[in-house]
C-alpha cells in the first residue's frame, strides 16, 4: 500500500517567501499536530528567544486523522504566558480546508509582516494581503468582513477564517485565536504570537480532497465507531460539555471563589437543564463527527441580550462560582464578550479571580482599579476589567502579562493568591477534590492544562489531531492503541506494529518535555501546585474536609513519571532517546541539567 505524502506550507512573513516542504518522514516519526509542533520549535526557535519576537514561529499543525474524528488544529509556538514551549487546540473546519488546499502537513509562519496583514490561501494560490482595515476590529466582525470581501471577489462563500481580536493585537499574554464563532486556540497566548507577527487573520479555501490509501476501510471503521459509540453521542449532543460542571461541584473538583471554598449555594444555579430549556439554539459538529457536541445558546432579553454564545467547561468553569457568578445566563454575555476581544476565558478568569481575592483582602484598592468595584459576582466590574486587559489600559497593562509575570509586578503580597505553578492559571479545576487530577495538572510540561494533557495518551491524541473528547469511547470500542494502528493504516499507508506505535507516542511526549527542559524547565522543581492546596482545608457540600497531602502528592508524582517511562526526576532516559533516534537532544539537555 502506497503511503501518503505530507506537505507543509511555510510562509516567511519578513521576506514574503513561500515554500512547500515534504515532511512525510517527520510525520512518520512525530505523527503531526502537537508532536510536529514540538519538533518545529526545537529546530527553529532559538533557546531564550522572546516569544513576541520574529524569532518565534507560529505553527498550525495537522495530523494524519484530521477531519475523521474531530477536526483539530494544534497551534504551537513559544508561549508568552510561560516563556516556554506552548500548545493550543482548535476544532472546527480550518484544518480540513488546509488539507483540501494541499497542505496536509500544516502551515508554518516565521518572521514578521511589515504591516497588519492577513494570509490568503486558495489551493496553490498563497498571498500576504493588507489587513489595515481589519485591525482593531472584534473577531466576528473581522471574520464576517473578510468572508464578504472574498465572496465578492471570488464568488466563493466557503472560505474558513481564523482571526485575532484586540487582545492579540496588543500582545496580551493570554490572547487566543478565534475561528468560526465558537472554535478557539485559546490557551497559552497563541493570539499574542499571531499579533506579534502582524497577522490579523488567515483565510483558507481548498477544493482538492486527499487520496487516502484505503478509503473504504476508513469508512468501515468510522461506521463501526458511529454505531458502537452512540451513547457518547446521546449524552454530548444533548448537553454539550457544560454538563460536567455541576457534577464537579458536588465532587469538590471545581474551583470556587479563587479556590477559597469547597462549596457555595451559588453552585446549584449552574444547571444544564435550565440552559437547555431556556437558551439552547442548535447542535453543531466538526467534520465527520457524529456527536455534534457544540451547543450554541442565546440569551434574548435585555440588558444582556440578545447574545449568542457556546458554553463549555473550559470557558465557563473558570468564571461561574470561581468569581461567584450565578449560573449560565449571565455567562452567555461574558464568555462571548471575551471571545470577541480575543481573550482566553479560562486563563483570564484566573487573573480576574486573583484580583477579586486581592480586592477582598484589601491588597488592591478601587483607586488601583481606576474606579472599578471588583466585588465577587459583579459582572459589570468584570467586563470593565477584562476590557482594560484586552487593550492594556491602566492596571490592565500589568494583568495582561498573565500569572507568571503580573503577581511579581503587582507585589504587595498578592503573589500568594495567584493560582498557578508554571504561569497558566488554574481556574476551573479544584485539585483538593482529587489527588489524581492534582497530579494531572502539575505534570504537564508546558503548563497547567487540565484534563491529563501531559499524559502520553492525550499527547498522542493531539498529534493525531483527534478530538480529545473521543478518547474514552474510542478506547471502549477499539482499545486505544489498536484504534490508532487500525485507523492509521488506511489513512496513511503506514503498517505499524504495536511497538512502532509505542515509539511514536514516546517521541511525541519526549520531544515536548525535552523542549521545555532546554528552556529551563526542571520537573521536580516546577511540577508543583500553589501552597494553598496543601495548607488550606476546604469542605464539600456535606461538610467533608478536602486538602492535599504533600508527601502523597510527591509520591504519586514520581509514580506518574515512571508510568510515562521517565526517570524518577521526570527526565526522558538516555537509552530510550537513543532508541528513538533522538540523540540530537542530548547535548542541549546536558547543557541544561548535566548528566543524568
Amino acid at each position: 500500500m502506497a503511503g501518503m505524502e505530507y506537505h507543509l506550507l511555510e510562509i516567511n512573513l519578513t521576506t514574503g517567501e513561500k515554500q512547500v516542504h515534504d515532511v512525510s518522514s517527520e510525520m512518520r516519526k512525530f505523527l503531526g499536530g502537537r508532536g510536529m509542533g514540538a519538533k518545529m520549535m526545537w529546530d527553529k526557535v532559538p533557546v531564550g528567544a522572546d516569544p513576541l519576537s520574529p524569532e518565534n514561529i507560529l505553527f498550525f499543525g495537522l495530523g494524519p486523522l484530521t477531519g475523521f474524528l474531530g477536526s483539530v488544529v494544534n497551534v504551537s509556538a513559544k508561549s508568552p504566558l510561560t516563556g516556554r514551549p506552548g500548545t493550543s487546540n482548535m476544532n472546527g473546519h480550518l484544518g480540513i480546508e488546509l488539507i483540501y488546499a494541499g497542505y496536509n502537513g500544516g502551515l508554518l509562519l516565521t518572521g514578521k509582516a511589515s504591516k497588519p496583514s492577513y494570509i490568503y490561501i486558495k489551493d496553490g494560490a498563497v498571498e500576504i494581503r493588507d489587513a489595515s482595515h481589519l485591525w482593531g476590529r472584534y473577531n466576528l466582525s473581522s471574520q464576517q468582513m473578510l468572508r464578504k470581501e472574498l465572496r465578492k471577489e471570488l464568488d466563493d462563500q466557503n472560505f474558513r477564517v481564523a482571526s485575532i481580536g484586540p487582545a492579540g493585537e496588543h500582545f496580551v499574554h493570554n490572547a487566543g485565536i478565534s475561528h468560526d464563532f465558537y472554535h478557539h486556540a485559546a490557551r497559552m497566548g497563541m493570539g499574542a504570537v499571531m499579533g506579534s507577527k502582524n497577522i490579523k487573520a488567515i483565510a483558507v479555501r481548498g477544493t482538492h480532497p486527499p487520496a487516502h490509501p484505503d478509503p473504504i476501510r476508513l469508512i468501515e471503521l468510522l461506521t463501526r465507531f458511529f454505531h458502537e459509540g452512540r451513547l457518547k453521542k446521546a449524552q454530548d449532543r444533548r448537553w454539550g460539555h457544560n454538563i460536567s460542571i455541576a457534577r464537579r461541584y458536588y465532587n469538590t473538583t471545581e474551583g470556587i471563589k479563587n479556590k477559597q471554598a469547597g462549596w457555595d449555594p451559588i453552585c446549584d444555579k449552574t444547571n444544564s437543564l435550565i440552559l437547555e430549556q431556556q437558551y439552547k439554539v442548535w447542535n453543531d459538529g466538526c467534520n465527520l463527527c457524529h456527536i455534534g457536541c457544540k451547543v450554541p445558546s442565546m440569551r434574548r432579553d435585555p440588558p444582556l441580550g440578545p447574545t449568542l454564545a457556546e458554553l463549555r467547561h473550559d470557558n465557563v468553569g473558570g468564571w461561574d462560582a470561581n468569581v461567584m457568578l450565578p449560573g449560565f445566563d449571565v455567562q452567555l454575555y461574558l464568555t462571548s464578550f471575551l471571545d470577541e476581544l480575543g481573550l482566553d476565558n479560562e486563563d483570564v478568569s484566573g487573573v480576574v479571580a486573583w484580583m477579586m481575592e486581592c480586592y477582598q483582602r484589601g491588597l488592591i484598592t478601587q483607586e488601583d482599579l481606576e474606579g472599578i468595584d471588583l466585588t465577587w459576582g459583579n459582572l459589570s466590574a468584570i467586563c470593565d476589567l477584562v476590557k482594560k486587559i484586552a487593550y492594556r489600559e491602566g492596571i490592565g497593562n500589568i494583568l495582561a502579562n498573565g500569572l507568571k509575570i503580573a503577581p511579581s509586578q503587582m507585589g504587595r503580597g498578592t503573589e500568594k493568591y495567584a493560582m498557578t505553578g508554571k504561569g497558566v492559571a488554574i481556574t476551573s479545576y479544584e485539585p483538593r477534590g482529587s489527588i489524581q487530577e492534582a497530579i494531572d495538572l502539575a505534570v504537564v510540561p508546558v503548563g497547567e492544562l487540565h484534563g491529563a494533557r501531559g499524559g502520553p495518551r492525550w499527547m498522542a491524541c493531539d498529534a493525531l489531531t483527534t478530538c480529545g473528547f473521543l478518547i474514552r469511547p474510542l478506547h471502549q470500542v477499539f482499545g486505544w492503541d489498536n484504534f490508532a494502528i487500525q485507523f492509521l493504516r488506511p489513512a496513511t499507508g503506514w503498517d505499524l506494529s504495536p511497538e512502532d506505535w509505542k515509539d511514536m507516542v514516546r517521541r511525541i511526549q519526549f520531544m515536548e518535555r525535552c523542549n521545555c527542559i532546554r528552556e529551563g524547565y526542571v520537573p521536580t522543581r516546577d511540577d508543583v501546585l500553589p501552597d494553598r492546596f496543601f495548607e488550606e482545608t476546604i469542605y464539600n457540600k456535606y461538610g467533608e474536609p478536602k486538602i492535599l497531602n504533600r508527601d502523597d502528592f510527591l509520591a504519586l508524582r514520581e509514580k506518574t513519571y515512571l508510568s510515562f517511562e521517565l526517570t524518577p526526576q521526570g527526565i526522558p532516559p538516555r537509552d530510550l532517546l537513543r532508541k528513538l533516534d533522538m540523540d540530537f537532544v542530548i547535548p542541549a539537555m546536558e547543557k541544561q541539567i548535566g548528566t543524568w
